[in-house]
């Protein structure tokens, strides 16, 4: 009868060793889930809307700015300018402090864009300069409104200035995009600027 009575309390010991375990496994597990809705999700929910508007943003968008990740054209503040992996051929006009690219659009010498990127004392990146050139005023307008929607979702909403649209809302990032078109020069400029 001890036997038996030893047998039982070691299987009942067993079982609630198991449901406790169980118990621990589940909560653990919802507790993770939870933290993914609140946290880490979060930010990938976010890439992917900003994703999703990049892919809707234009041909000529998405040669100018390469890609969706990082502040412009995969580069984040503070990066050495020395670091700078472009596939572009340097401009004619470098800045004193800094790297200038050109990105033509087609084999014209109408229709592109300089790309400068701007250090501080150290080289590090702390702004991003694009002069955009265009052939029709037409173009510009288009080019400035799939900018402005794209830019919407990555940097939040705008105000407008004059003939400037600025975006203040992100932490890191003032960006200004500005219509300088001429008679013979129809184009943007568009500056991102590290916030210190």
């Amino acid at each position: 009868m001890r036997t038996e009575f030893n047998r039982l309390t070691h299987r009942t010991a067993k079982l609630l060793l198991l449901i406790s375990t169980s118990f621990i496994v589940f909560f653990s597990c919802n507790s993770s889930k939870e933290n993914e809705k609140n946290g880490t999700s979060n930010t990938s929910e976010i890439d992917q809307i900003t994703l999703n508007a990049w892919e809707k943003s234009g041909d000529l968008v998405q040669k100018i700015t390469l890609s969706s990740k990082g502040v412009f054209r995969n580069k984040e503040w503070d990066i050495s300018l020395d670091s700078l992996q472009e596939k572009l051929e340097l401009a004619e006009n470098q800045p004193a402090n800094g790297k200038s690219y050109t990105l033509y659009f087609d084999d014209s010498d109408l229709n592109f864009t300089d790309i400068s990127y701007i250090g501080d004392n150290q080289q590090k990146l702390i702004e991003i300069d694009l002069d955009i050139f265009v052939e029709t005023k037409s173009q510009v307008e288009a080019l400035k409104e799939n900018f402005t929607t794209y830019l919407q979702v990555k940097f939040g909403s705008s105000k407008t200035e004059g003939n400037k649209i600025i975006w203040e809302k992100d932490k890191n990032t003032q960006v200004i995009l500005q219509d300088v078109s001429t008679v013979k020069d129809p184009g943007i400029k568009l500056v991102f600027l590290k916030k210190s």
